[in-house]
């Protein structure tokens, strides 16, 4: 029963606090930066459309909740992400996680992406003082992140976590860095496997460039999964995460997982409030010259797609030998104007 009090006082006390802090950092849509650390890294959360907030036990939720790294003690995880992100941009990522037993889990890894040999528009007239202006006919993007990682399951149910993080990125040779934190929990709630998360992300410093501050793309997540059937041969698990964005709406990620013999892997998601969502413009006014006034053609009303990624489908196989275990996650991402972008990773458990 104490163990339940403690869980459940912790659990509540890390939702309202991330929460409340989260509520008294938001500003308007589009003000953040750092876009490059909203692409999801592993295949497997990719194709459950990004609902991760209640796993647990995979190095790969270092990217996501930090609390969900906590594994049995004395084992190590070591895992590797490739993504042949839109328009040709690089992107994969690493990680490292071992478990310590009663001191925790512990992991490190990272991100690089970047894309070069972009075809430069430039300024003719510089505007800022002090500042040195590139006039090269292309440019390069680079940007990068490296993390530790810390999770410690206080009772069987409960698992908090945290990660510090420092971001690089260059664009055309100018650089900015700054420092962030994740922090994490996961909550069993004890109905078969059913648990409850929540999660904030890249609460950090200001970076700036030519004198302009920008935020990181702090997000807050909560979440649920849970087994709708689970048995020897099959098992279904379903899970979804409310999260809000710093600079967007509330958005709802939904994940499928089928399982077979729990070695094969069937998975599908679809994010709701993404693909499909429509942001409407004002028609144009013209002059009536027979009434002298002005007014609005209905037929001239514009409406834009608020973002271009929706549905994701992808696939997995646990190769299980001895001590040792080789998972292959495989996902696709659907984009209506952009390429379709698929992910592949490699996860080797001992």
């Amino acid at each position: 029963m104490r163990h339940k009090i403690i869980s459940t006082l912790l659990i509540l006390a890390l939702v309202v606090l991330i929460g409340s802090g989260y509520t008294q950092t938001m500003r308007k849509t589009g003000s953040s930066g750092a876009a490059i650390l909203k692409v999801a890294i592993g295949a497997r959360a990719t194709a459950m459309a990004n609902a991760m907030t209640s796993e647990v036990g995979d190095v790969n939720l270092m990217f996501w909740n930090p609390a969900g790294i906590s594994i049995e003690s004395g084992k190590t995880q070591v895992t590797f992400s490739y993504n042949n992100w839109i328009a040709d941009i690089s992107h994969n990522a690493f990680g490292v996680s071992h478990s310590l037993g009663n001191w925790g889990t512990i992991a490190v890894g990272g991100m690089m992406a970047g894309i070069d040999g972009i075809e430069a528009f430039r300024d003719t007239q510089a505007g800022l003082d002090k500042v040195t202006y590139n006039t090269d006919p292309t440019f390069d993007f680079n940007a990068s992140f490296f993390q530790l990682t810390y999770a410690k399951q206080f009772t069987d149910k409960l698992s908090l976590g945290v990660s510090a993080k420092w971001y690089s990125e260059t664009i055309d040779g100018d650089g900015i860095s700054a420092i962030a934190a994740d922090f994490g929990a996961v909550y069993k709630i004890g109905y078969r496997d059913l648990a409850i998360g929540a999660r904030i992300q890249n609460i950090g410093s200001d970076p700036e460039y030519f004198y302009v501050p920008f935020s990181l793309p702090m997000s807050f997540s909560f979440g649920a999964s849970m087994s709708v059937v689970k048995s020897d041969f099959f098992a279904l698990k379903a899970a979804v995460d409310a999260t809000k964005p710093l600079d967007a709406e509330q958005l709802i990620f939904t994940g499928l997982e089928a399982a077979l013999y729990n070695n094969v892997f069937l998975r599908t998601g679809y994010k709701f409030n993404y693909m499909g969502v429509t942001d409407e413009y004002d028609s144009r006014q013209s002059y009536q010259v027979s009434e002298q006034v002005y007014r609005k053609h209905w037929w001239d009303r514009e409406t834009y797609s608020r973002t271009d990624e929706g549905m994701s489908v992808g696939a997995g196989v646990s190769i299980p030998y001895s001590d040792y275990c080789l998972v292959v996650d495989y996902a696709w991402t659907n984009f209506e104007l952009m390429d379709n972008v698929n992910r592949f990773s490699l996860t080797f458990k001992f």
